[in-house]
């Protein structure tokens, strides 16, 4: 498949996952602000994180979220760059990376609505699935 596309586009599906990302941030600050605010949370523990304090389950399930949206797209935002840097868009990565968003948007819905792992185990291993196929597919273009 030829690299006919403008190679900026593969950088637009970076954006949504970033706008999440700040998004959750808001969300997150909000929530530990209430359980402040209720006296759920001690004002201690945002300095000190202690472990003798118990957290809110909706705080700690926040948190993981917060910790997850920074850490699983990494290799998403990589390969974005990489297929930018080496000029590699096709309709078909272009197809994959707005696909992986469209995991990725399902997968925040899902557990911010409900944090069970089998209510979120596949979109997020769908993500997985398209972020190996993307990186399989660019290194088959570099090699050829």
């Amino acid at each position: 498949m030829d690299s006919s596309l403008n190679p900026v586009f593969i950088l637009f599906p970076i954006f949504p996952i970033i706008l999440i990302m700040h998004i959750h941030t808001a969300v997150n600050a909000f929530q530990i602000r209430k359980s402040l605010m209720s006296k759920e949370l001690d004002y201690r523990w945002l300095k000190y994180m202690p472990g003798w304090q118990e957290i809110p389950l909706n705080i700690q399930a926040s948190r993981e979220l917060y910790k997850n949206l920074f850490e699983a797209p990494v290799p998403f935002l990589v390969y974005c760059l990489f297929a930018y840097t080496v000029s590699h868009v096709t309709i078909l990565n272009l197809s994959l990376a707005w696909l992986y968003v469209a995991f990725r948007v399902w997968h925040y819905f899902v557990r911010m609505s409900n944090p069970k792992i089998s209510k979120r185990r596949t979109p997020f291993q769908y993500s997985l699935v398209v972020t190996l196929i993307l990186w399989t597919e660019l290194f088959i273009f570099l090699v050829k």
